[in-house]
């Protein structure tokens, strides 16, 4: 291109052109783009309706292989509009498959059919020099839309399209050695498949041997037969092709690939299939491997593409680019700092919220120590006065015998004819009972269980424990595993949090965990490590 250029052999905006060609088909969109634009911007093309949409179609593939779908529609917005006023239909029926792309990728899948569907029309009724190759890559990117919507019946008639193109002579256009036997060999590898979907087993089963009957060129491309064979069941055979194709690529160290990564996912899926396991696990982590390994090789390969631009720029642009590169640094410099900055203030901030939530979590234990060693007092004072009631021989009123057992019996058919006293005597008896007897340790525990005790209504229990324990039943026996829960975390230190849980009644440790939380603010694990502090 150098010595081109130097010879001056073709007009500067078509040396501009041939290398942006030579830039996009290695793969370099970027470096492509730049002498794409550069042309594109030449009066030479711009005095020219055909040359200039020509070049606007290259901007739209650039930018397609790019995935930049914003620049990419404002120039498939310009193509369309040059191409209606032109009347050019072979480059309106570029603009319109575009279009329809880009509609389809955005879930509006009904109208970027139709609209793909109309772009196929108009480019079969020109005589376009590139007709055949448009329409080859319009039916191949709808083969793939349709099988990937499960739309199989119009996929078929698709592929029947297609195979119409690759099969029979074209007058007028050039042939491209053995394109056609290696078309010949994806199609039915894709008929196979469709019909498969579609329970038409035997005709996939032909369309399998006649893709068979091709032999093993073009087996870069075998990945295709690879979902018909496993709907086949063919496990074996899918292990056998990828592993001599993975082998293969270890052997010419090829392993960093798209190729690698569909053998390494195909093998995956058939070892699971096979129900071995262990062989899937080990190809699915070495996916998983891989798959990190593209993502950085294509970040630095767009890094170095994007450098390589800054080193082909003309002698004139030398200074304004060492200048880029000088403020670039400036950029990174500052940045870095930033970065470094704002990580220390976010490693500061972090350590500031753990301290705070430490010094919460030990206010917390603080406060849950004091409830519990004042409810263990008054519980001691409420003893002291009872046994100070008794020696006075004042008379005590057994709440579950006699008439009142039998009126408690009754109380739904009578109603609620107990005094205050009455029921503080009986939720203190209640109490009494789940503390004595630890019931509350039961995970099973039930309202029948203390109802069949104190032979009361299950109205009058209910108003009983919302009355004297503010809470429900369910809460009341909560609170109660809770309190026990503390001792235990406080005791035994050994005693894992599970084990905690169990032992203090509760069914699993999630609950614990929750209950725990709600109540005072903390987990079971943060109160005994906040405990040990202390």
């Amino acid at each position: 291109m150098e010595k081109l250029r130097e010879r001056k052999t073709l007009s500067p905006h078509r040396m501009d052109i041939v290398e942006g060609d030579l830039y996009f088909n290695t793969g370099k969109y970027y470096q492509a783009l730049k002498f794409y634009k550069r042309a594109l911007e030449s009066d030479s093309v711009k005095a020219d309706d055909k040359q200039y949409m020509e070049q606007v179609h290259r901007m739209i593939s650039s930018y397609d292989c790019l995935h930049d779908e914003l620049k990419k529609a404002d120039y498939v917005k310009l193509l369309l509009q040059k191409a209606k006023a032109c009347g050019n239909k072979e480059m309106e029926s570029i603009a319109l498959f575009n279009m329809g792309k880009m509609i389809y990728y955005q879930e509006d899948k009904k109208q970027g059919y139709e609209l793909m569907n109309e772009a196929i029309e108009l480019m079969k009724n020109t005589d376009y020099k590139y007709k055949y190759d448009n329409l080859r890559y319009n039916y191949n990117t709808l083969l793939i839309m349709q099988q990937r919507d499960n739309q199989y019946e119009k996929a078929l008639k698709t592929l029947d399209l297609l195979e119409e193109i690759v099969t029979k002579d074209m007058e007028g256009t050039t042939d491209i050695g053995s394109l056609t036997d290696k078309e010949k060999k994806t199609m039915y590898a894709q008929r196979a498949l469709i019909l498969s979907r579609l329970g038409r087993m035997q005709e996939a089963d032909e369309a399998y041997r006649a893709w068979l009957a091709i032999g093993d060129t073009y087996s870069k491309d075998d990945y295709l037969i690879i979902p018909y064979l496993m709907d086949r069941k063919l496990y074996d055979k899918v292990i056998e092709m990828n592993k001599a194709h993975e082998d293969f690529l270890y052997t010419h160290n090829d392993t960093v690939t798209y190729h690698m990564r569909t053998i390494k996912r195909s093998l995956g899926d058939a070892y699971e299939k096979k129900k071995e396991y262990k062989e899937a696990a080990k190809y699915f982590k070495d996916l998983a491997i891989l798959i990190d390994s593209l993502k950085v090789r294509e970040q630095k390969s767009s890094a170095l593409e994007l450098a390589k631009i800054y080193e082909t720029h003309e002698k004139d642009m030398q200074i304004k680019e060492q200048k880029a590169k000088l403020e670039e640094q400036h950029i990174i410099l500052v940045a870095i700092l930033g970065v470094l900055f704002l990580a220390g203030l976010a490693f500061y901030l972090v350590i500031r919220h753990l301290r705070a939530i430490k010094r919460k979590n030990r206010f917390l234990a603080r406060q849950i120590d004091s409830q519990l060693a004042y409810r263990e007092e008054l519980h001691k004072a409420n003893e002291e006065i009872k046994q100070l009631l008794k020696q006075q021989h004042e008379p005590s009123l057994p709440i579950a015998s006699g008439k009142q057992t039998q009126s408690r019996e009754k109380e739904e058919d009578y109603g609620d004819i107990r005094t205050s006293a009455e029921d503080k005597k009986l939720f203190e008896e209640l109490d009494r009972l789940v503390e004595e007897d630890k019931l509350f340790l039961d995970p099973n525990i039930s309202r029948e269980l203390l109802l069949n005790q104190l032979h009361i209504s299950k109205n009058t229990f209910a108003q009983l424990i919302q009355a004297y324990s503010g809470t429900n039943f369910s809460g009341y026996i909560n609170n109660k595993r809770l309190d026990y829960s503390i001792h235990l975390l406080k005791d035994y230190k050994r005693y894992t949090i599970e084990a905690v849980a169990t032992d203090s009644g509760f069914s699993n440790v999630r609950s614990f965990y929750r209950i725990f939380r709600e109540k005072y603010g903390m987990t079971p694990s943060e109160y005994r490590n906040t405990f040990e502090k202390e």
